[in-house]
């Protein structure tokens, strides 16, 4: 079972930072000088206004984090100011992942953005953009996520991204046509989160 919660101030926030740090350091998304010395720990300009999530696992161990960064005045998300992107009004942004090495070929991630979508549905968010690689982009089309890529490939975060988006009533069309063939998936991303996520949501077909 993997437990999900927004990052509480204080103690939270400093285990997500910290996670975020030491993972985007050993993989190269980051270098020292970008880790504050004082605090030994990595933030930036989309912190301020943004959500911050955390996974734990049946042990209480914390091996992930992520985080919506959310638009408004005086609100920027990184598509605008890496790619040039228009954001439409109620979006946010999906960033800051960071999985520990041996929970990484899990569904832990899955579990993240059904958390995201939680927090969207409950702030009227309509719309989520992201930074991705494209092998995740196809990936992710592969299994039906109606995707909109609105960039070129540009080096950033130490390799080739596109700026996408998603938005809400697509990915709910989506859910709706492919019901039959994985209820599971669906079923998960349709009734009431409570904030787990378990191996039984889906066994193996």
């Amino acid at each position: 079972m993997i437990r999900y919660r927004i990052a509480e101030p204080g103690g939270d926030l400093e285990i997500f930072h910290r996670m975020r740090t030491e993972v985007y350091l050993a993989e190269g998304l980051i270098t020292p000088p970008d880790v504050d010395p004082e605090t030994g720990l990595f933030t930036d300009q989309y912190d301020e206004h943004s959500i911050h999530l955390l996974a734990a696992n049946d042990d209480g161990v914390d091996i992930g984090c992520w985080r919506m960064v959310e638009s408004g005045p005086g609100r920027t998300l990184p598509v605008t100011d890496l790619f040039g992107v228009h954001v439409l009004p109620r979006s946010f942004e999906s960033s800051g992942s960071a999985i520990i090495p041996s929970y990484r070929k899990t569904l832990v991630g899955l579990g993240f953005f059904r958390a995201l979508l939680a927090v969207a549905d409950e702030r009227g968010l309509d719309n989520a953009y992201g930074i991705v690689e494209p092998p995740y982009l196809a990936t992710t089309r592969a299994i039906g996520i109606p995707i909109e890529v609105l960039s070129e490939p540009r080096h950033v975060f130490n390799a080739d991204n596109v700026a996408i988006m998603v938005r809400r009533d697509a990915l709910m069309a989506v859910l709706d046509t492919v019901a039959e063939s994985v209820p599971g998936f669906v079923d998960y991303f349709l009734k009431p989160f409570d904030w787990t996520l378990s191996d039984h949501e889906f066994p193996p077909a």
